[in-house]
């Protein structure tokens, strides 16, 4: 106990007690984890190819944080996986006009122009699913020229897709809604349908969406309003590839993209038109590249 008795001039002092006046330092390197948001890529029809891969690493070489991509079947959940790609994306584009519109949009099926005909809240009705179609026609329509009667709607009888979830898990993302740093979603063709449904999905739940980015995106304009207009969502920027030819742009009506289905078929197998960024090969990877970077210049992180 010596060591506890300090011998001085002025007297002897006996330690009664220890008190630590500062931390031991702990010098072990330790793993810091930075949440540094999220990044959501969404791709064509069957968000198939490597195409998303590449996305995803032009958006990372461009200083955006975190990028994934995620996948969305309009098969039964989980069902894609075990058919062949090209059913999946075929099932894919085949189901754009049950999703692109807003869930608060009792339309299902858009066909022509409306806004020149007076229906007194009534449509002129089909009911739609899968084939399976019933007719109801109501007796107060008042319509300038009297061609305009063909301008019809299909309504929506498809209560399970109007409530669908879309969800980050839902979309193939096994990460949390970030807390901090940026939530971005990008979607493109078919990827952009489910982009804008996730986007507005996430914002009536309190969430903010950062930044929102729809390429060639097929959707109504239900849709297409829903997400310009939504507060949660702080940047809405919408890409239509018109001047590469694409025949599909946002806020056409349905009638409109199966009109446009043939074009479509020729574009494909060039990556020009509506596919401009999904070809795998040099050109297609630039291009993907300087988009990469245009969103950074808009700025996504």
């Amino acid at each position: 106990m010596a060591q506890d008795v300090i011998n001085t001039p002025s007297g002897t002092y006996k330690k009664l007690a220890t008190k630590q006046s500062t931390p031991t330092a702990d010098r072990t390197p330790k793993v810091v984890v930075l949440n540094q948001g999220l990044t959501v890529f969404l791709g064509g029809a069957g968000m198939i190819g490597s195409y998303n891969e590449d996305m995803v690493a032009a958006l990372k070489e461009a200083g955006i944080a975190n990028p994934v991509f995620g996948n969305y079947s309009a098969l039964i959940t989980g069902l894609d996986k075990y058919v062949p790609s090209l059913v999946d994306m075929l099932g894919d584009a085949s189901a754009v006009a049950l999703y692109n519109q807003d869930e608060n949009d009792p339309v299902v099926f858009e066909f022509g122009e409306l806004k020149k005909c007076t229906y007194g809240n009534e449509y002129i009705e089909k009911k739609y699913l899968f084939g399976l179609i019933k007719i109801r026609q109501y007796e107060q329509v008042e319509c300038t020229p009297t061609s305009d009667l063909f301008a019809i709607k299909l309504s929506r009888d498809l209560k399970t897709i109007k409530a669908t979830e879309f969800s980050l898990a839902n979309i193939g993302i096994n990460r949390p809604i970030p807390t901090t740093g940026q939530f971005n979603i990008i979607g493109y063709s078919w990827g952009a349908v489910i982009a804008a449904r996730t986007a507005i999905f996430h914002a009536r739940k309190g969430i903010i969406v950062d930044y929102l980015i729809l390429i060639g995106a097929p959707i109504n304009a239900s849709l297409k309003n829903a997400v310009s207009n939504h507060p949660n969502i702080r940047n809405t920027h919408i890409i239509d590839l018109v001047n590469q030819g694409d025949p599909i742009y946002a806020g056409m009506s349905d009638k409109e993209i199966v009109d446009s289905a043939l074009k479509l078929g020729n574009q494909m197998p060039t990556a020009e038109g509506h596919f401009y960024y999904s070809g795998d090969n040099p050109t297609g990877r630039e291009r993907r590249r300087h988009l990469a970077k245009s969103f950074y210049a808009e700025g996504l992180r």
